[in-house]
């Protein structure tokens, strides 16, 4: 069998190098991993497992240069993180090389909770991954572009951390609106072995593929930690969504370039707002994949 190359950008952060990770594990697919010059050591140990490291600036370089670094690839992935420089800016430059180079199909960094179910102003990293989406539908020429969406990431620097619904260490979970409001969660793992098989899928895909590992309400999500660990927490009620609103208004404003004091709370409210709220699981796509649990997550990590 003739093997498919998969680009991958991104692969120095946490998400992308799981992706190129999952990637690596399936047969006859060759990983080529753009990056920075100066983030090219950071890859040794993807490079020992057999990927092929170009180093390139996705912002400077030429768009000859960048078709010339994706040729012959069936797939790229964009694990991309950063501003609309990064999201807008580069992933158009990306997405105008994949179809000089007849790329077949381009999964952005868009790995979230339901981006299309927000509204402009909710949250600015999701109005940036709309706009390159937009983008996409006018610009994308013959690549397909995938927009793979999983919810919030099952990982104690995220739900268990970002995201501010819980604090471990006082032994809480901090409850803004409705405790029996549902959200979706998936480790970065998991998320990357949809991803990588994705990348892979001679199959047309949908425009959206959502993939979560369990849907979970506040209380469930609370319930789940506990379980699994044999920790109790202590619910704190900190008001409803519309209280929400008004905190995230009033630290934006006190705050404005201090993303941390309110960007956790966006999150959040999309979270388990409703308006993120994953539409269409398509798990059963690929059915070898037996995401793992909150409870199989917290009990792994010992949290």
């Amino acid at each position: 069998m003739t093997e498919k190359i998969v680009v991958v950008a991104g692969a120095s952060g946490v998400l992308g190098e799981d992706i190129a990770n999952a990637l690596l594990n399936k047969p006859n697919v060759q990983v080529r991993i753009l990056t920075r010059p100066q983030s090219v050591e950071k890859l040794a140990a993807l490079k020992d497992k057999g990927a092929e490291i170009v180093a390139i600036d996705l912002e400077q370089s030429s768009s000859e240069q960048l078709a010339s670094a994706l040729s012959g690839a069936f797939s790229l992935v964009s694990a991309l993180n950063g501003g609309n420089d990064i999201i807008v800016g580069a992933q158009t430059r990306l997405l105008h090389a994949a179809r000089q180079a007849g790329v077949r199909r381009f999964i952005p960094s868009s790995f979230s909770y339901n981006i299309f179910g927000l509204d402009d102003g909710d949250n600015p990293n999701t109005d940036e991954r709309r706009e390159f989406a937009k983008i996409a539908d006018s610009e994308r020429g013959e690549v397909e572009v995938v927009h793979i969406l999983n919810g919030a990431f099952l990982d104690k620097r995220i739900v268990f951390g970002f995201l501010g619904a819980f604090d471990l260490q006082k032994g809480q979970a901090l409850l803004w609106g409705d405790a029996d409001a549902v959200t979706d969660v998936t480790t970065y793992w998991d998320t990357a072995r949809f991803t990588a098989e994705a990348a892979v899928d001679e199959a047309p895909l949908p425009k959206v593929l959502e993939v979560a590992g369990e849907t979970l309400s506040f209380n469930e999500l609370v319930k789940a930690y506990e379980d699994a660990s044999g920790k109790s927490l202590t619910i704190v009620n900190k008001g409803s969504l519309d209280d929400l609103d008004q905190e995230i208004a009033r630290k934006r404003q006190a705050e404005p370039g201090n993303f941390y004091a309110w960007l956790p709370l966006m999150y959040y409210r999309g979270s388990f707002g409703g308006k993120g709220k994953l539409k269409a699981i398509a798990n059963s796509r690929y059915p070898a994949i037996k995401p793992e649990t909150v409870r199989e997550y917290v009990q792994r990590e010992k949290l």
